[in-house]
Formats: structure tokens, sequence, C-alpha cells
């Protein structure tokens, strides 16, 4: 059985939904109080980032929905996990978010989120979040959105054009090592040419080269070595031009090499 909270309203739905979002690990992984996540004076997390001019601010940042249909085995939010399940409606987020902002709380906006019945679907979601805080209330400051594995190119171009920086996680390095890990993921197809359509969009001369791009990967589940990630994290950086990568750690076993990422 799955819980279910019956009909809570925004402030619940963000006092869940805010600290699921602590699993992606973006913009908070520094090495004392000041750069990394804490709660705030409501409860709700905050996650502390350095301006373009050297000074700090914090993201509101938090899942439009803790829904998922994918069976990643490290997630705490995979489908057949019993947790409180809610979404955000993009006025509900707008609004919130506008709140914040508008009393100085915060400086920018994370939408994440987890699968809701396709990646398409919650791109749309994720989208219209961001497209009306862009076009109906003017908004021109920072959004992070994160891209789901398997969007259609549509679906990440609209992102892309909407965001200040987007990030899909890579997880693994490796189609052996993501196959250990979830069933419903296809390396190459969700993740790997998702991300070098946004590297092409957002190359050195483009339209969309101010717009960062960022990933992850979860360290241990899948028993993959540290030379493997070192490998993929170089080819990342070197060929695809990725602004920053995360590794968050939950576990490391040995595992033989993987393949060479390309």
């Amino acid at each position: 059985m799955v819980g279910v909270i019956s009909k809570p309203d925004t402030h619940q739905k963000l006092e869940i939904l805010s600290d699921d979002a602590k699993y992606d690990l973006a913009c908070a992984c520094g090495t004392n109080r000041d750069d990394t996540r804490r709660r705030g004076g409501d409860g709700r997390w905050i996650y502390p980032v350095t301006l373009p001019g050297g000074g700090k601010s914090v993201l509101f940042k938090t899942l439009i929905s803790n829904v998922c249909t994918n069976d990643c085995k490290y997630c705490p939010l995979r489908h057949e996990q019993d947790i409180r399940r809610c979404s955000l409606s993009p006025e509900e987020t707008v609004a919130t978010f506008l709140d914040y902002y508008r009393q100085r709380k915060v400086f920018g906006l994370f939408l994440t989120s987890g699968v809701i019945g396709s990646p398409d679907a919650t791109m749309d979601r994720l989208n219209i979040t961001a497209g009306l805080l862009r076009r109906r209330h003017q908004f021109q400051g920072y959004i992070h959105l994160k891209i789901i594995p398997g969007a259609s190119r549509a679906a990440i171009d609209e992102a892309v054009a909407l965001a200040s920086a987007v990030s899909l996680n890579i997880e693994t390095p490796g189609a052996e090592n993501l196959a250990r890990l979830s069933s419903k993921k296809d390396y190459l197809r969700d993740i790997i040419d998702p991300i070098k359509h946004i590297s092409q969009l957002t190359a050195r001369g483009s339209r969309f080269e101010k717009v960062k791009q960022t990933t992850q990967f979860i360290v241990g589940p899948a028993g993959e070595s540290d030379s493997e990630i070192v490998k993929y994290m170089w080819g990342l950086y070197d060929r695809l031009r990725l602004h920053r990568i995360y590794c968050p750690t939950m576990g490391v076993k040995p595992s033989p090499s993987g393949e060479n990422f390309s």
C-alpha cells in the first residue's frame, strides 16, 4: 500500500516535497554550514549558492511531485516505497516561490520531480511552471530545471529556453551499472543522448550558451569502481563541457572496469 495524504494543503505538500528534494544534491555540497543544505526557520530546506559577484544567497528548492513510476533501487521515492505522495500544481509552486522571492528570502528556484506517468508529462509540468514565471510574471532571475531521463528533444528544448541551468542525472558510469539499479531506464537513449543534446544546445556561440548543465552520479549502489566514475567524469567535463558534476556517496563497493564514455 502507498501512503496518501487526503487533500493536503499547499503548506503540507511543500513540507513533504521540499524535504524529499534533498536527495538531489545540486547546490548542496559545500564543506561548512554556510555552504550546505539546511532547514530554514519554517522547516523547509534552503540551498545556498555563490553568486557571480562572489556573494551568497539561497534557492527555493522543491519537487513538484514525489509520485514516481521508476524503480531505481537507490531512490527512497521509487514507486514501490510506502511514503506520503503528493503533487504541487504549477500555480501553487509559482505563488509560493514568488512569496519567498518578494520577501527576499531566496535568490532563485530549483525544480525537480518524480516521474508522473511519463517523462514528457512530467517535463510538461516543469516547463509550464517555469513558463508561468517567465511569461506571466516576467521573472528574469535564476531557474534550475531538472531534465527527466527519457524526455523528448522538444521537451528538453523548451526547458533549456526557459532555464538558467538544467541537469539530467547520469546516476552511474555505464549501461551495465545502470541495469543493476533500474529495469526501466535505457542508458544511451534516456540519459546519454539527452545530455549530449543539451551540450549541443548550450555550446559556445549558441543561443543558449549561458545556460549551465550539471549532472549527478550516485556512488556505491551499482558497485562501480572509482576509476569508472573518474573516467566518465572526465568525458563529461572534457567532451561535453558540463559545468559541474555531483557525487553523493551511498557506500562504495569495488567492481570490474566498465565501458568507456563516448
